[in-house]
């Protein structure tokens, strides 16, 4: 098959060099004969690949339990916990034993909390609102007087058209 390919691309070279080509094209013809063949080389060869392939195998499991492994794989022993509770179902009996008087408290101080923090949100909400419309206000009075004329705002107007305006050595031509 690769053979078949590789004389049906000399075949069609030829008759691509007997063509009036561009001078360039003909230059780099090759190479793209080159690189469209190795595309279809390996498009033709990826697919008798995969037949060929069989199931890969899976690793055999061992019967060795979480706790070998780990002290195979560590090197090293792992200290005791200080002060670690010495069984779960002892912590759990402990916090059972929270009365029910306890449990109202907790949620009596939990509510508080949570209103304190609303009403601060809200009033850092409303601090922001307010300052806002200050703002807000500051800005229109501002434009209101610079709308105004005044002997200081027309002599900016004057140095400022100065400024902005083309040099005088280039103002007539």
């Amino acid at each position: 098959m690769p053979l078949l390919a590789f004389l049906a691309l000399l075949f069609l070279f030829r008759i691509l060099s007997s063509l009036d080509l561009d001078p360039d094209l003909q230059e780099d013809l090759p190479f793209f004969l080159m690189v469209g063949a190795f595309i279809l080389f390996r498009a033709l060869s990826s697919q008798t690949e995969k037949k060929r392939r069989g199931p890969v195998p899976a690793p055999v499991p061992t019967p060795e339990t979480k706790a070998e492994t780990i002290k195979r794989e560590l090197g090293f022993k792992i200290p005791t916990l200080r002060n670690a509770p010495k069984d779960v179902q002892v912590q759990a009996q402990a916090e059972d034993q929270i009365t029910d008087d306890e449990l109202d408290a907790l949620r009596r101080d939990s509510y508080e909390r949570h209103l304190a923090e609303k009403q601060a949100r809200e009033e850092k909400l409303e601090q922001e609102r307010l300052q806002r419309e200050h703002q807000n206000r500051e800005t229109q009075t501002a434009r209101r007087e610079t709308s105004r004329f005044s002997p200081d705002a027309l002599r900016n107007a004057v140095i400022w058209s100065e400024i902005m305006a083309p040099p005088k050595a280039l103002r007539r031509r």
